[in-house]
């Protein structure tokens, strides 16, 4: 008495499983860049007032328009997505700077410009958001490569 076992189904699924792991760091990549651009699309508009006047950088516009991505780097556990202003007077306006009158021996500090902080308001606040996303994404990676 004999039997036979038909794995193509358990082949299918680990085909399917290898093709995850080979796409998995190019999900995460694209998962994080779209979260940087979300980062970068809500750091925008916080500067250009559309958060309120908490936020409003005044301005021409131009450092609003100069906020970019930089480079990403890494890979598995350890990418990282660079944001980055290279508007000269960015700093000061992200995190505060002294007022000072004057020039040469003359000057003297009279206050502090308090920070706007947009760019890190945003990072918190994508990243509060990020384990929701990333759930939905990784679902729908999952089940296109037919693992769900």
């Amino acid at each position: 008495m004999g039997f036979t076992i038909d794995f193509s189904e358990f082949e299918k699924y680990v085909k399917a499983m290898k093709a995850t792991e080979r796409d998995f760091n190019n999900f995460l990549r694209d998962f994080l860049l779209r979260m940087a651009n979300e980062v970068l699309r809500e750091t925008k508009l916080k500067q250009s007032g559309h958060y309120g006047e908490d936020f409003k950088a005044y301005d021409t516009g131009a450092m609003t328009n100069a906020w970019t991505l930089g480079s990403i780097t890494g890979s598995g556990r350890d990418i990282s997505v660079e944001i980055i202003n290279p508007m000269e007077y960015a700093t000061d306006i992200e995190y505060g700077h002294r007022i000072v009158v004057g020039t040469g021996e003359n000057k003297k500090e009279v206050g502090w410009f308090d920070g706007k902080f947009m760019l890190k308001t945003s990072i918190e606040n994508i990243q509060r958001q990020m384990p929701a996303a990333y759930d939905i994404a990784f679902r729908q990676f999952c089940k296109s490569h037919g693992i769900v």
